[in-house]
């Protein structure tokens, strides 16, 4: 018996949590209240402060209990192709399927917030998709699948511009955005096999485990 309370409470605790990311990804965090997560969760007032101090330990429990789609994880046995292909799928399930967009949303859009809770946890997903992408980039380097001379760092830069338009955008977008996803990240790539100048360095080193191909 013990048991099935215990599952029903962290249920109950798992509804608010899934009602407060539809509450804070509609109306803002700042906007936000309990008694309008409460209602989503189909609980009372009463049962959300069994589970939770307040407004910012809801928000706390959201960002930790998610995970974006772009925090992918690096698998040498791919290759560049495979890899990439990860990455739009991952973008399109961030503005496509209603739980990833709903937390995209409460990150992008919803990111100044007191407690800093949510900037931080935008910069960690940031950075370890950001570190996904060196790894990719510095493994088809070192297999030979893109230009020694690649200018990581730069090419790095520009695609984060490139990412951050494309889900800012995409959320927003009345129409489906998969298309110009599609098009952009693959162009992207397309740009990465055969890179302009400005994507080039000038000195090459021989690859090695803990420095980058060309200095800046």
């Amino acid at each position: 018996m013990a048991r099935k309370t215990v599952a029903e409470a962290e249920e109950t605790r798992q509804r608010i949590i899934d009602a407060a990311v539809e509450v804070f990804a509609a109306q803002g965090v700042p906007d936000a209240t309990l008694d309008e997560i409460a209602r989503k969760a189909g609980v009372t007032r009463g049962a959300v402060y069994w589970h939770f101090n307040g407004k910012q330990e809801v928000l706390q429990a959201v960002l930790t209990s998610r995970q974006h789609p772009l925090e992918l994880e690096f698998s040498a046995d791919d290759g560049i192709e495979l890899s990439w292909e990860a990455v739009v799928t991952a973008m399109l399930d961030a503005v496509n399927s209603p739980q990833s967009k709903q937390f995209s949303e409460i990150l992008i859009y919803q990111g100044v917030d007191e407690s800093g809770l949510i900037h931080s946890r935008m910069e960690q997903a940031s950075n370890r998709f950001l570190q996904y992408i060196h790894q990719v980039l510095r493994y088809a380097i070192i297999q030979g699948e893109l230009p020694q001379t690649l200018d990581l760092h730069t090419s790095i830069a520009v695609f984060k511009g490139l990412v951050t338009g494309l889900l800012y955008e995409g959320l927003r977008s009345q129409h489906q955005p998969s298309q110009v996803i599609k098009a952009a990240l693959r162009s992207f790539l397309a740009l990465l096999k055969e890179p302009p100048r400005h994507l080039l360095c000038e000195e090459v080193q021989v690859p090695q485990a803990s420095t980058e191909y060309c200095q800046q």
